[in-house]
């Protein structure tokens, strides 16, 4: 093999490399989301940690804090669950959605149904 053609298939190589820890970075973050429940529209902060290949992170709402273990996420698409404290009892959702840059689409799923969601990453 020339040299050129070594540095040809280097190129290719770190390149693809680029591309696709790119695209495991997109996720972590900090998201403002858009629900719009029967109580009205939330606007929730997500924010999204990432330590080498794994994801965890802190949902914030007029409820407090809550701490995210495990987010699972295959480059744009993600999920996880919450659990919901409320006067009647905790309540478990689960969050289902992809991201596309700068900008998440998902669905909230709790006891009661679905609920779409939006999200605009505010600090990357």
């Amino acid at each position: 093999m020339d040299t050129k053609s070594a540095l040809l298939i280097l190129t290719l190589m770190l390149t693809t490399v680029a591309a696709s820890s790119a695209l495991a970075e997109e996720l972590a973050g900090t998201w403002t989301l858009n629900i719009d429940t029967p109580r009205g529209v939330q606007h929730p902060t997500l924010v999204v940690n990432r330590n080498s290949d794994t994801y965890s992170g802190t949902y914030n709402s007029m409820r407090g804090p809550i701490e995210i273990e495990t987010i699972s996420f295959d480059g744009t698409s993600f999920a996880f669950p919450l659990v919901i404290s409320v006067p009647i009892g905790d309540i478990e959702v689960n969050y289902r959605g992809t991201i596309a840059g700068d900008q998440m689409t998902g669905s909230v799923q709790n006891p009661r149904g679905e609920v779409p969601f939006t999200g605009t990453r505010t600090d990357p």
